[in-house]
């Protein structure tokens, strides 16, 4: 009895202490407004995408034309996100982040133009502009995180961050949803842009305004570490952020990862039907994903500084990988939804603990382009994971073609995890 009192003693202080973590860092004004901003602009980011589908799949060819849509947004980012982040990095500041988010309240509001003008050319060429400015505007915004929330305090905010990206996934399609049966596609893409212009209005709320003086500290232990190399240096920048060993292996696991996921989330409804919930089942995987996600990024945002980061992120990429597989092997239903549960508490801790130790190891005027060859791994992996997959089920089925491709993401995150103590001993990999 006394064990017990303890531990619900111990459980309470810890819930306390974590809670707490979280309101030191909201008491920041300029991070809650931020962050606060950065939850409508996920929530807006998936908001139209019932329109989206509706109207690709109205105006083209089906399923066919929504598919389109999609390859066109993921083209889009891989050409474009290289470039803007080298742009970010050379001009980044409050204003940037005004005048993009404002760009993209305007480019989101033209939608409603293919309620007059139903062409699928149209809607491609909005589609390409949006994801293209959407490709300034997530490094901008995470450089501006980054300059203020405090060192100690920015794991506690890319929990929240990276917590809102999942909320937003099952909350703003549904809203979406909401607003698109009785007010139409019109009503939608208004509000989308109302969204965004309200996140313009937010930055210049910001201390400072748009325009604040702002000094980056070249000390370690209070900022990230002073470049040793000219920002300009090799291909603008990403040839010395591809020298770290540290990024290269994380980056690789990053594309494995992100290809098994995608590839699991394609087979779905594959498995949503062998174990007998229908099609109706896939909403059931993604509320399942979202319960774990949503934990994983509380949980590791609740630490300031973990013992091994890399060594974190190794352990719980490889536990991503082994319940993907076992989700895509078991035939009970309890199973399958505790695999996805664990998958994508993993998911968002490897991505937070990651994150949070490149903030702090990643010079400043090299921020953005991390940022860059970030989104860039996720979304490669993904285009193949989307690709691969169900051709990959075709021939093997889904058990065996999601175990095929998790060996590589256990592999890899092996090799970071044994690695990394060496690089945890050695002290930081430099750019050389």
């Amino acid at each position: 009895m006394f064990v017990a009192g303890e531990r619900l003693n111990q459980a309470n202080f810890a819930l306390r202490r974590v809670f707490g973590h979280y309101c030191t860092l909201l008491a920041n004004r300029n991070v809650a407004l931020l962050l606060g901003a950065g939850v409508v602009s996920e929530i807006g980011d998936w908001f139209n995408i019932v329109a989206l589908i509706s109207l690709s799949y109205s105006f083209g060819d089906g399923a066919l034309s929504v598919g389109g849509m999609f390859a066109a947004r993921m083209v889009t980012r891989l050409l474009c996100q290289g470039p803007a982040g080298s742009f970010v990095d050379r001009h980044a500041s409050r204003m940037l982040l005004f005048t993009s988010q404002l760009a993209m309240a305007l480019i989101a509001s033209s939608f409603a133009l293919l309620v007059m003008a139903p062409e699928l050319w149209l809607l491609y060429a909005l589609v390409i502009l949006l994801e293209a400015t959407n490709c300034i505007v997530s490094p901008a915004f995470m450089v501006e995180l980054k300059a203020e929330a405090p060192v100690e305090q920015r794991a506690a905010a890319n929990g929240i961050l990276t917590a809102s990206m999942s909320t937003a996934q099952v909350v703003g399609p549904l809203l979406g949803a909401l607003v698109l049966a009785p007010f139409g596609a019109a009503a939608v893409f208004a509000l989308n842009g109302v969204t965004f212009l309200a996140i313009a209005l937010t930055v210049t709320q910001l201390e400072g305004g748009l325009r604040p003086s702002r000094k980056f500290v070249d000390d370690q232990e209070e900022s990230s570490p002073p470049l040793d190399v000219e920002p300009d240096a090799g291909a603008t920048g990403y040839a010395w952020l591809l020298r770290r060993q540290d990024l290269s292996l994380y980056l690789l696991a990053c594309v494995c990862i992100a290809l098994l996921i995608r590839a699991t989330i394609t087979l779905f409804v594959v498995r949503a039907v062998a174990l007998g919930l229908g099609e109706s089942g896939v909403g059931f995987f993604y509320a399942a994903v979202a319960v774990g996600s949503i934990a994983g990024s509380v949980v590791a945002g609740a630490r300031a500084q973990h013992l091994a980061p890399l060594y974190a992120v190794a352990v719980a990429m490889a536990l991503c990988a082994i319940a993907l597989t076992l989700f895509g092997s078991s035939g009970a239903v309890a199973v399958a939804f505790s695999a996805l549960v664990i998958a994508g508490f993993a998911t968002d801790f490897y991505e937070v603990v990651g994150l949070t130790y490149f903030q702090n190891a990643i010079p400043d005027a090299l921020y953005a382009r991390f940022l860059s060859v970030f989104f860039l791994a996720l979304s490669a992996g993904g285009l193949v994971g989307a690709l691969g997959g169900p051709a990959l089920e075709r021939m093997l089925g889904v058990g065996t073609s999601l175990l095929v491709l998790a060996v590589p993401s256990v592999v890899l995150a092996l090799v970071l995890g044994s690695v990394s103590r060496y690089w945890r001993g050695v002290g930081r990999v430099r750019g050389t």
